[in-house]
């Protein structure tokens, strides 16, 4: 049998599908205001300038230059111009099945990871003499998202490997604006207590702003900037790929029902169209109660973050252009100066109210403004659409307490994600149930994954 067959082969599907399913998965790359788009067109390799003996005889590398058409748009002013880019030296495979790099002939040997999904392991802390807990939420391609927690008990988190923040500062990057809002969610916590010391009087714009800081070496950029590229980091489904593997793991990890067993309902379940009590406060919930559960999952769902300003929404959303002065306020004003691109001319002030005065400026002027504006205000992207258009994010919630053994109540908000959750890639409500489990782990609430198990 020819053994080097399956290398070969999947070596030359890499060359004439996957190169190029790959580039079309990261274009159109756009640029933060959206005003350019970088499309790909396609993708050629020269003829490599060495061939595999002397490549070795030289110490080079046998390859081939990867070259890409692009084109890059100008959104506002139509233009298009054309360009080769030279992406890569991308090295070949030989007759042999292996490549030559620098001189060296080498073989590609697989390499054993962890599959996608949620886990939470475990460390004996010396120093402290206290067992310490870490949670990762791991993609096949993508961001990852960790949880710890120091010598001094403080609890953190990290995006994507960077430097740590403050866990209730990472909170308040997915759409809580306030402590008070993070404890009705959470409940209240030693140890979120003592995050929130270093975390004095965040809110959601200031951690986007330094969650992207650590993610860039220290640079600053505004706030709607800022929640876009970390939105885009975690929630496109171009730059983020659990894979089925991934989905079925992290819903059979993050499943409320799977950490409740032996505890005791804290409030009454009520069935949400009848509002008949089905299961009472103080029910054991048993392996029994727990199958039933299973089939009335509805009355554990909760909306439990703004459906307005939660990180998942895109911010093409009423909130990114327009806002309220107060919640007892109906009118709209607008963010951000309107103006007329050719001039720079400002055609509508900041804080301007929405009015029939605003529409007849935006339609008077339409040529010259941004095209994004012009659908928003013009082309049905109003307000009431929007609403309907916002994604709500779900999760499963139980209300609980387990008696100690002098029979004291210790009680605890368990959460988990939505059951119903197919796509590949993470959502919001996956995050949210993840920090609930990282936290519930203090309680002795969940279970702890074997870390040398991969699968």
């Amino acid at each position: 049998p020819n053994l080097i067959e399956i290398q070969k082969n999947s070596f030359k599907k890499f060359l004439e599908s996957g190169i190029k399913s790959a580039l079309e998965d990261i274009f159109p790359i756009e640029s933060y205001n959206g005003d350019l788009k970088l499309h790909f067109e396609d993708f050629f390799l020269e003829k490599p300038k060495f061939d595999i003996k002397e490549s070795k005889n030289r110490d080079f590398t046998y390859s081939s230059e990867l070259f890409v058409h692009v084109k890059l748009e100008n959104v506002l002013t139509k233009e298009v111009k054309r360009s080769r880019i030279l992406m890569t030296d991308l090295p070949l495979i030989t007759p042999s099945g292996t490549f030559v790099i620098n001189g060296t002939e080498r073989v590609v040997v697989a390499q054993i990871i962890r599959s996608s999904g949620a886990y939470f392991s475990q460390k004996f802390d010396n120093k402290t003499n206290k067992m310490l807990f870490l949670g990762q939420i791991i993609p096949t391609r993508g961001a990852w998202i960790e949880f710890e927690q120091s010598n001094k008990d403080f609890l953190y988190a990290k995006l994507d490997r960077s430097k740590k923040i403050p866990l209730t500062k990472f909170i308040h990057t997915l759409g809580f604006n306030s402590r008070e809002e993070i404890e009705n969610v959470f409940g209240k916590n030693e140890l979120l207590d003592l995050s929130f010391q270093k975390d004095e009087e965040s809110n959601s714009s200031d951690a986007i702003v330094e969650l992207y800081s650590k993610l860039h070496q220290g640079e600053k950029v505004p706030a709607n900037a800022a929640r876009e590229f970390v939105r885009t980091r975690l929630f496109d489904r171009k730059k983020y790929d659990l894979s089925s593997v991934g989905r079925y793991k992290i819903n059979k990890k993050l499943d409320v029902l799977n950490r409740v067993e032996n505890t005791f309902l804290a409030k009454d379940l009520k069935d949400i169209d009848t509002n008949e009590i089905l299961f009472p406060t103080g029910t054991l919930l048993t392996r029994d109660i727990i199958e039933q559960l299973r089939q009335k999952r509805q009355c554990l769902r909760k909306e439990l973050v703004n459906s307005e300003y939660h990180l998942e929404n895109e911010m093409t959303n009423e909130s990114a252009m327009t806002y309220r002065k107060s919640e007892t306020d109906d009118n709209l004003y607008v963010k951000d100066n309107i103006s007329n691109f050719q001039t720079g001319e400002i055609l509508i002030e900041a804080d301007s109210i929405l009015n029939e005065e605003f529409i007849a400026i935006i339609e008077a002027n339409k040529e010259t403004i941004d095209e994004k504006i012009v659908k928003f205000f013009l082309e049905g992207q109003n307000v009431e659409k929007k609403e309907n258009d916002v994604k709500k994010v779900f999760n499963e919630v139980l209300e609980v307490y387990f008696l100690d053994d002098k029979e004291n109540k210790t009680f605890v908000k368990i959460i988990g994600n939505n059951q119903e959750e197919r796509s590949e890639n993470i959502v919001l409500s996956d995050i949210i149930a993840s920090i609930s489990y990282y936290l519930n782990l203090y309680m002795n609430i969940g279970h702890v994954d074997d870390i040398d198990h991969l699968g």
